[in-house]
C-alpha cells in the first residue's frame, strides 16, 4: 500500500506501523517507549505526528478533493502516536509541521521536569536517548526552577543491575521486556502519579536474562554493575564479535578501554539472538583481567616454572619432542577453539605424526546430524517442539527462541533501518501457546514452567525415553516408567510433532553424552518427521567436528590419550583436577600446556604458554545450526598471549617448518581448499557451513552410575571453570551449587548455603549446598565443566557426612 511521509511516497506492506514508515522515508520522530522485538504501547507520547488518510464514499469510491481531483485527505483531529498507528492505503504522515514540533518539544519538556541534571557523572552520558532528544527536539531552556523530585539513587535490583530511580522516565521498556521476552514477570510500576517507581517484590531478579534491560533502558536508570563508573561511552572501543560462551553464536559487542574489557553488550543478529544475550555472556568477562592471568611463557628449570619468551619456550618444546615417538604424542584442544585453531591443531598433529588429536568436551553422539538439523529461525516458528535437556542453562538463546514460538508471531521482515521499531503484531500480555511445547529432563528445569507438557524420566534414561516415544509413534505400547509422564500426554506430544508443519526436537547434552541415546533420538525424529537441533557443549563443537579435529581411533580419544600418551600438548584444558589423572600427567616425558591461568594441569607442566581467551581472538566458529560466524579480537592487553595459530607459528619457527595454520590467513587458505569456503568473504551475519567432512564419529568414554545415589552433572549458564574470577556473577549465583532434594539434605544435616567438598567421579568439588524440590530424591546435581561434561556420574555423599562429623568433633 502507498503511504506518503513528509512528501516521500513509499510502498509498504500491510501492518506496518507509522513510525516505521517515517524511518523508511528517511525522516525522524523521537521515541522512548518503543523497542524492536517488543510490543508498542504509545506510553511516552514522543512519536506524535499529524496523520491523515483518504476515505471512501458509500459507493466504495474515494472521496475526491474538489480542487485537485485527487483523493481527499481527512486529518485525524489530534496528533497520533505513530508507534501504535497502522498505515493504510493512501495515508499521509507529517512530522515537520509546527503543531508536531510544538508537541514534541512539549513532551521533551515534561520528561525533563523531574529528571536530574547529572549528565557529567551518568554512565549513559554520550549514549543517552534523552540527551539526544533534548538536543534535537527540546527548547534548550527550562521553565521549571523548583527543586526536582528526589528518589533512591543507587538501588541494587540484584548483584548485577543497579537502578537509579531519579533518572527513570517510566518508558516501561524493562517491565515489558521481562513479561514478553523471557516470560519472567518480576518488574512493574509501583505507586502512582509523581510517586511512581519501578520495583520488584521478588528478592533480586530471578531470571537468566536480566542484563538486557541495561541495553534497552533509554537513560541511565538501569546500569551494569560490572561496568558502572568505569569509563565514558566515547572512550570505549566497540568490537562487534561472536560470543564463545555457548554454542548459539550470539552476536555481542565488546567494549574495551585502556587495554581492559569494561563491558559486554548484546549485538544485533536477527536470525540468532535478535538483540538479547544471557547474563552468563554479559557479565562473565571479568576473568579476562584477573591478576593471576598467565601473560608470559614459563619453562620448568630445577623443578620451578621460570618466565621466558616464546622463542626459547618453543625451542625447548621442539627439542624435547624429537626425543619422543610422534605416535606417542597426544594433542587436545578445548571445543571453543576457532576453525582456524582447529586447522592449526591438525597441522601440528600431522607434523608430529600422531593420530592422537581431539577436542573436548566432545559428545559421544557428535553434534552434526546426518540429514541436517533445525535452524534457530525454524525453531522460532515451529508448530510443535520437544526439548530434552535444560536449554535455559545450556544454550540460553534457544530458550528465548522457543518462547518466540510460543507467542505464535513469525519473525519480522527487516527494513532498511533494521528490525521494526514497532511490530504491531506484538501485544502486551499476549497469550502463549504452551500446548506446542513438551519439555523432558531427569529433574524439573525452568523451561517446564512455560510448557504444556513436562516429562521427568529417570536420570540416565534418555535412550529408554526415546525408545518409548518411538514405540508410541509406531503404534506400540511403551514400557512403564520410561516416559516420565502420563501416556495420554506423551501420545499428544508425539501426534503434535507428527502433524506440525514445522516440528523440532531439541537434544541437549544429556542425550548427546550417549551414542546410543543420540541414535535413538535421531531415529525418533525420522519417525515423526521432525528436525533435530543438537546442542553442542561449547562454541565451536560443530566446527571442530566439521574440520576433523578428532582421533584416528577410539583409544586415541581425549580420555584415552590421558592414559596412553607419553607426551601431551593441551590447550585450555585442565584434566589434572582429577587426582588420578594428575598422577599420570606427572609421569609424562613432556607436558606442554597452553592456558590462560596456572591451572592444576599447568602447575604440572614442563612448559606453560599464555593462551588468548575468546575476546582476544580473530577467527571463525560454526554455531549449533551450522552457521559460520566471525570472531574478532578486542584491543585487550593480554601480555604475550596467543591463540593456537600463534602457538603453531612459534613451533614451526623453532622446528624450521612453515606449517599450515600458522596464522588466521594461512588457516583460511586451507579451509578454502579443503571445505570450499572463503571465510574472508563471509557475509555480515555469517554463512552456512558445507556438508559434513572429515572422519566418522569416534566414541568417547562415558561414566555409568546408578540413578540412586548418583550425581547428574548439569549444564550451567555461567562458565564454571572461571566463576571464581567473575566476582559479580559469583555473588549473583552464590557459587557453584550442589543440588539436593530437601529430604536428602536434611539426612546429611546440610543447610542451604553450606560449603562442602565432595568427590564427584573421583574429583573433589567445592560446592555450595542448594536444596531444591526440583531435584529428585536420591540424586545430586553438580555443575559441568569443560573437563567434566554433563552426564550421570558416581558421587560419594558419605564424604560430606565424614566432613561434618570432623567439624562437630573439632
Amino acid at each position: 500500500m502507498k503511504v506518503v511521509v513528509d512528501g516521500v511516497t513509499l510502498d509498504l506492506p500491510p501492518g506496518t506501523s507509522a513510525i516505521d514508515a517515517v524511518f523508511a522515508a528517511g525522516s525522524d520522530v523521537p521515541y522512548f517507549c518503543s523497542q524492536p522485538y517488543m510490543s508498542p504501547i504509545g506510553a511516552c507520547r514522543m512519536c506524535l505526528a499529524k496523520v491523515g488518510a483518504p476515505r471512501k464514499d458509500r459507493d466504495g469510491s474515494w472521496i475526491l478533493d474538489e480542487e485537485t481531483g485527487e483523493p481527499k485527505i481527512f486529518w485525524f483531529p489530534n496528533l497520533m502516536a505513530t508507534c501504535t498507528t497502522a498505515v493504510m492505503d493512501g495515508m499521509v504522515v507529517d512530522t515537520r509541521s509546527e503543531p508536531v514540533k510544538a508537541a514534541q518539544n512539549g513532551m521533551v519538556e515534561f520528561t525533563l521536569i523531574n529528571h536530574p541534571l547529572d549528565c557529567p557523572v551518568c554512565d549513559k552520558g554520550g549514549a543517552c536517548e534523552l540527551q539526544d532528544r533534548a538536543y534535537e527536539y527540546g527548547e534548550g531552556v527550562s521553565r521549571f526552577v523548583f527543586d526536582k523530585r528526589h528518589q533512591e539513587k543507587h538501588h541494587a535490583l540484584s548483584d548485577l543491575i543497579t537502578l537509579d530511580r531519579e533518572r527513570c522516565i517510566h518508558c516501561k521498556r524493562c517491565v515489558r521486556y521481562f513479561e514478553e521476552v523471557p516470560g519472567d514477570e518480576v518488574l512493574d510500576f509501583i505507586e502512582r502519579g509523581g510517586h511512581t517507581y519501578i520495583g520488584t517484590l521478588e528478592e533480586g531478579l530471578p531470571s537468566n536474562f536480566t542484563g538486557n534491560i541495561t541495553d534497552i533502558c533509554p537513560v541511565g536508570a538501569l546500569l551494569d554493575a560490572t561496568s558502572r563508573f568505569r569509563g565514558r561511552n566515547w572512550e570505549y572501543h566497540h568490537t562487534e564479535t561472536t560470543s564463545l560462551d555457548d554454542a548459539s553464536g550470539s552476536a555481542i559487542v565488546v567494549d574495551g578501554r585502556t587495554g581492559r574489557i569494561e563491558r559486554i553488550k548484546a549485538g544485533h543478529h536477527p536470525e540468532i539472538n535478535k538483540t538479547w544475550i544471557d547474563d552468563g555472556t554479559r557479565f562473565g568477562h571479568e576473568y579476562a583481567d584477573a591478576p593471576d592471568r598467565v601473560r608470559r611463557p614459563l619453562v620448568r628449570h630445577d623443578g620451578r616454572l621460570v618466565e621466558t619468551d616464546w622463542a626459547d619456550a618453543m625451542d625447548y618444546v621442539a627439542a624435547r619432542l624429537t626425543e619422543v615417538n610422534g605416535r606417542d604424542v597426544g594433542i587436545a584442544i578445548r571445543a571453543d577453539a576457532t576453525l582456524e585453531e582447529g586447522v592449526a591443531a591438525r597441522a601440528l598433529a600431522d607434523h608430529i605424526g600422531t593420530g592422537q588429536l581431539d577436542h573436548a568436551p566432545r559428545p559421544a553422539g557428535g553434534v552434526i546430524a546426518a540429514g541436517g538439523q533445525a535452524r534457530l529461525e525454524e525453531l522460532a516458528v515451529a508448530g510443535a517442539i520437544l526439548v530434552v535437556g535444560d536449554v535455559t542453562e545450556e544454550v540460553p538463546i534457544v530458550d528465548l527462541r522457543i518462547k518466540d514460538a510460543l507467542r505464535g508471531v513469525t519473525p519480522p521482515s527487516l527494513f532498511d533501518h533494521g528490525a521494526p521499531i514497532a511490530d504491531l503484531r506484538l501485544k502486551e500480555r499476549a497469550p502463549r501457546h504452551a500446548e506446542i511445547l513438551t519439555v523432558a529432563a531427569p529433574l524439573r528445569v525452568d523451561l517446564m514452567r512455560h510448557a504444556g507438557r513436562a516429562a521427568q524420566y529417570p536420570a540416565g534414561g534418555e535412550r529408554a525415553f526415546f525408545h518409548a516415544l518411538t514405540a508410541l509413534a509406531e503404534g506400540e505400547t511403551p514400557a512403564d516408567g520410561d516416559l516420565g509422564m502420563p501416556l495420554e500426554a506423551a501420545t499428544a506430544a508425539v501426534d503434535g510433532l507428527r502433524k506440525a508443519e514445522t516440528a523440532v526436537v531439541v537434544l541437549g547434552g544429556w542425550v548427546l553424552a550417549s551414542l546410543q541415546a543420540t541414535e535413538a533420538a535421531l531415529h525418533f525424529c525420522r519417525a515423526v518427521g521432525a528436525k533435530p537441533m543438537l546442542l553442542g557443549p561449547m562454541a565451536n563443537s560443530y566446527g571442530l567436528e566439521l574440520v576433523g579435529v578428532a582421533p584416528s581411533h577410539a583409544r586415541y580419544a581425549y580420555g584415552g590419550m590421558l592414559t596412553g600418551a607419553k607426551a601431551l600438548i593441551l590447550s585450555q584444558l585442565d584434566p589434572a583436577i582429577d587426582p588420578a589423572v594428575a598422577e599420570r600427567l606427572d609421569k609424562l616425558e613432556l607436558l606442554v600446556v597452553h592456558a590462560s591461568f596456572l591451572t592444576a594441569t599447568a602447575k604440572l607442566a614442563d612448559v606453560v604458554l599464555p593462551a588468548a581467551i575468546g575476546y582476544e581472538k580473530d577467527g571463525t566458529v560454526v554455531n549449533l545450526e551450522g552457521r559460520m560466524l566471525p570472531v574478532r579480537a578486542a584491543p585487550v592487553d593480554a601480555g604475550e598471549s596467543r591463540d593456537l595459530t600463534g602457538f603453531v607459528k612459534a613451533f614451526g619457527e623453532a622446528a624450521g617448518q612453515r606449517l599450515e595454520g600458522r596464522s588466521v590467513k594461512s588457516a583460511r587458505r586451507w579451509l578454502k581448499k579443503g571445505l570450499g569456503v572463503d571465510l574472508d568473504a563471509l557475509p555480515e551475519h555469517g554463512g552456512w557451513a558445507p556438508a559434513k567432512r572429515g572422519p566418522a564419529r569416534v566414541a568417547v568414554a562415558v561414566h555409568e552410575a546408578p540413578a540412586h545415589g548418583g550425581a547428574l552433572r548439569v549444564p550451567t549458564m555461567v562458565r564454571a571453570e572461571v566463576l571464581d574470577r567473575n566476582p559479580h556473577l559469583r555473588a549473583a549465583t552464590g557459587g557453584l551449587a550442589l543440588g539436593l532434594h530437601p529430604d536428602d539434605a536434611a539426612a546429611l544435616k546440610l543447610r542451604s548455603g553450606d560449603e562442602v567438598t565432595v568427590p564427584v567421579a573421583g574429583v573433589p568439588r567445592r560446592l555450595v549446598v542448594r536444596p531444591s524440590e526440583a531435584v529428585p530424591a536420591g540424586l545430586a546435581t553438580v555443575p559441568a565443566t569443560p573437563d567434566e561434561p554433563v552426564g550421570l556420574v558416581p558421587i560419594d555423599l558419605k564424604q560430606i557426612a565424614l566432613e561434618r562429623r570432623a567439624l562437630e568433633v573439632a
